[in-house]
């Protein structure tokens, strides 16, 4: 027996993922509802407020120019202005669509952002659609909304922007708890929390008979519990929010720091030379987040340079009891090298890949360590 359930099953439970991204974009004051003002909607702390209409297809695009949904979406959006609910000019309206198809009259729509270009947007709506006439499924809202509703329709339109998403629609929120910096091997389980959480407060409100209203304080109270697990499994890698720009490399090249010059006692190649201070550069930027965001100390810092330390000692006694017969600089380069490919947490977290030789181009320019068997005399002054 066919059955048109699992599509609309999946029409409610796509709302979830939407309302999880407009929360993840959500700021203090913000509140977020479900089907309240829209399919989703997002509320700002000053009033101006984002009204999403939600839909989706197990095939094709829903959207299509004579489509139901698509003039549904639009009365729906009128009949809230003529309530009072949503006021135009402090509104924005979206359509999330989980299906892309052919750039229609949606397209059209999205892209006019005055209202020169919105005229034109509706006016190619008629001209396109003259012939849907009374009988066609779509007639009854087409009618409200473009032929009896025009100028409501123009004032939506200015402020109308279509997105499109894929399936079920978390590849949207995966983004977006990416952007808080949340280490990649837990987002799924994040998303996982996040998503039951959710799920189960506001199934309690509509049980309650209250409306279906999420505030940011809700959200960021409840945020911190996997956001904090996660960053203290896996250390953030905040070198990602600000990468290094090729003049900051040069300039700190230019100033030729102490580990540099340890570098070239063993003859280090100009990639090498590049390659060390991104590192140094990483290493020192991520090591002042973690301690400023307390996800480490200073104690726990000092750890992992004495074990970084230990390692080097050990490593450079080995290679001088074993490689004699190597160059001074060959037996520089091999302990760097050992010393580089060293595996070493910090408080039980693996830290970014930069860190340990970035740490280590920190220890040799103190100087502490040093890669050339002579480089106590060589970085005397």
């Amino acid at each position: 027996m066919k059955s048109n359930a699992p599509g609309q099953l999946l029409g409610y439970s796509i709302q979830y993922p939407r309302a999880l991204c407009h929360l993840l974009r959500a700021n203090s004051g913000d509140y977020v509802c479900i089907e309240v003002l829209g399919d989703v909607a997002s509320v700002s702390a000053t009033g101006e407020t984002t009204s999403e209409e939600d839909k989706s297809s197990l095939s094709a695009n829903p959207i299509t120019d004579r489509s139901v949904d698509l003039w549904k979406t639009f009365a729906n959006w009128i009949d809230a202005i003529t309530s009072g609910n949503l006021v135009p000019s402090r509104t924005r309206f979206v359509l999330y669509c989980n299906k892309t198809g052919k750039l229609g009259l949606a397209s059209a729509f999205s892209s006019a952002k005055n209202s020169k270009a919105a005229k034109a947007a509706v006016t190619k709506a008629k001209k396109e659609l003259n012939d849907l006439k009374a009988g066609h499924v779509a007639w009854e809202y087409f009618d409200k909304v473009v032929n009896k509703n025009e100028k409501l329709l123009l004032e939506i339109v200015e402020r109308f922007e279509l997105q499109t998403g894929v399936g079920a629609g978390y590849d949207e929120v995966y983004k977006e708890v990416r952007h808080k910096l949340v280490p990649e091997s837990h987002i799924d389980w994040i998303i996982k929390y996040m998503s039951g959480w959710l799920f189960q407060l506001v199934s309690e409100k509509i049980a309650a008979n209250q409306p279906a209203i999420i505030t940011w304080d809700e959200f960021a109270h409840q945020w911190k519990v996997p956001y904090d697990r996660a960053r203290r499994l896996e250390l953030i890698d905040f070198a990602l929010e600000s990468p290094l720009d090729k003049e900051m490399v040069a300039n700190h090249h230019k100033d030729k720091p102490k580990y540099l010059h340890q570098l070239e006692f063993i003859e280090a190649s100009d990639d090498e030379v590049i390659e060390a201070v991104t590192d140094f550069l990483k290493a020192k930027y991520n090591r002042d987040k973690w301690i400023e965001a307390e996800i480490i100390d200073e104690s726990s810092a000092a750890e992992f340079e004495e074990k970084l330390f230990n390692f080097w000692k050990n490593k450079n006694k080995a290679i001088g009891l074993t490689n004699s017969t190597l160059s001074d600089p060959q037996r520089g380069q091999l302990l760097l090298a050992e010393c580089k490919s060293k595996s070493e947490t910090i408080r039980d977290a693996s830290p970014p890949y930069s860190t340990i030789a970035g740490t280590y181009h920190a220890m040799a320019n103190v100087p502490s360590i040093g890669w050339h068997p002579n480089w106590k005399f060589l970085t005397k002054e």
